[in-house]
């Protein structure tokens, strides 16, 4: 992404998590020399070209309609009951 056109491009990132870890670091967050907070960095921050972040996981790739099923994460998981919404969002090129 990083040598992207963004002029020719709409990028859109599906992740379970919003934000990245930096995982050699997670000892020192354990001991404690380490915030936890100073070795993660958001999703959104992490690339300017990202123009939509969707917080869900892919449960289903179309790949004849090109579309990618999207289970949305669950934001009040004590306040609603059953499963989470899901969306279908159409691609044309597809990174995984």
């Amino acid at each position: 992404m990083k040598v992207a056109n963004c002029n020719k491009l709409r990028i859109i990132v599906v992740s379970p998590s919003n934000h990245f870890v930096f995982t050699p670091m997670l000892a020192s967050a354990a001991t404690g020399t380490v915030e936890y907070r100073s070795m993660t960095e958001a999703v959104r921050s992490a690339n300017g070209m990202i123009e939509e972040y969707i917080e869900g996981k892919a449960v289903g790739v179309d790949v004849d309609n090109k579309k990618v099923t999207i289970r949305l994460n669950k934001l009040l998981d004590d306040y609603r009951e059953g499963e989470p919404p899901e969306l279908d969002l159409e691609y044309d090129h597809l990174v995984v």
